[in-house]
């Protein structure tokens, strides 16, 4: 499974953002670019965690993991990662 392909998936199809996946870099910002609103981040981290079968608790739903695509990314490889350890 691609990670950033499957959020840019995300972005596209359930968040309606109006922008090509091809064109979506990994700094762009989830609310200026995307238009992401508070509604729009929940929303996110819940098809993330139905698409990758992972929870996203409250410590990293914040600033520092959903600013910009790229830190989502990284948050969901390091969840993906723990996860192989653990299971």
């Amino acid at each position: 499974m691609n990670v950033l392909q499957t959020i840019k998936g995300i972005l596209i199809s359930d968040l309606l953002v109006d922008i090509p996946a091809e064109r979506m870099e990994l700094d762009d910002s989830l609310r200026d670019t995307y238009g992401l609103d508070s509604l729009g981040y929940v929303e996110l981290r819940v098809c993330i965690e139905q698409a990758f079968g992972t929870t996203i608790d409250d410590d990293d739903f914040s600033p520092e993991h959903f600013t910009t695509l790229g830190g989502v990314k990284a948050l969901v490889e390091r969840l993906l990662k723990d996860r192989e350890m653990v299971g």
